[in-house]
């Protein structure tokens, strides 16, 4: 098998460094300006654009932030803004960025070297949403769950497909376990994507495989371009409760890369 790469980002310019405009996008605020409150699974937090930058030291960081009661961070002044989500004054900052319009996807190897958060309540996740969402609504554009993780399960990793017929809990897929800690050390998170196959990878060890097989008699939804999200998330219905002792949490991300396989794989810009 060859592999030929099509694109990356290796995240080594200066600390404070945001991501590169050119090909993403921060979603900001607790999901109420998209018509979905804590982004439709009750989440805590409150998305910024300050929360993601690289770190000078070849990461972007994707830093996590306990508010005061107030909903103020308590570095800031009196008078600083106060950060109001759908449940009240904000708990939590973090990041979210996404490529949607910047950069999209279609098969090939799309890999990223992550160092996941410490702490229960912690939700990072490495995942692709079809571009067409506008058109069909999730989980009709399909999503592909490269990597995720509780904190509260930090040996655990899951890989899943969410489409129509089988979203949120039901979705297809399986949790692998690392055999240390995901805070621990770096560790390398991929899919092959090929069509009507998707295999996920850590550190190169493949741990699970789904074709339309798998998902019958609902829709495979994967034959097409997809779009790239990073983000933390605190709490929610899929990680649980947050430690009420956590006060910080940190995603590192060493490198993001897409490669063709075989000569299969593409990407395109402004899209």
């Amino acid at each position: 098998m060859s592999r030929q790469l099509l694109w990356s980002l290796e995240f080594n310019d200066a600390a404070g460094t945001p991501p590169s405009a050119e090909f993403f996008n921060f979603d900001i605020g607790d999901g109420t300006n998209s018509g979905i409150p804590g982004w439709g699974n009750q989440e805590r937090e409150y998305y910024l654009d300050s929360a993601i930058a690289e770190d000078g030291s070849g990461n972007l960081v994707i830093q996590a932030k306990r508010l005061i009661p107030s909903g103020r961070n308590a570095a800031d002044s009196d008078n600083s803004e106060q950060l109001t989500c759908y449940y009240g004054p904000a708990e939590w900052t973090s990041g979210k960025i996404t490529t949607l319009d910047k950069i999209s996807f279609q098969y090939g190897r799309i890999e990223a070297r992550i160092r996941m958060p410490k702490g229960d309540g912690t939700w990072p996740a490495f995942w692709l949403l079809g571009t067409d969402i506008r058109e069909n609504n999730w989980p009709h554009c399909g999503e592909i769950d490269i990597v995720e993780v509780k904190g509260s399960e930090p040996t655990g990793i899951f890989g899943t497909l969410h489409g129509p017929g089988y979203s949120g809990e039901h979705g297809s897929g399986i949790i692998t376990q690392l055999g240390e800690e995901s805070w621990r050390n770096f560790n390398n998170y991929a899919i092959e994507w090929r069509e009507d196959r998707i295999d996920w990878f850590v550190n190169d060890e493949l741990f699970l495989t789904r074709t339309p097989a798998d998902v019958a008699p609902n829709q495979w939804v994967y034959n097409k371009p997809f779009y790239m999200i990073l983000n933390l998330a605190m709490g929610g219905n899929f990680t649980g409760d947050i430690d009420p002792d956590l006060v910080e949490a940190q995603l590192q991300v060493d490198w993001i890369r897409h490669y063709s396989i075989d000569g299969i794989g593409q990407n395109w810009l402004g899209r």
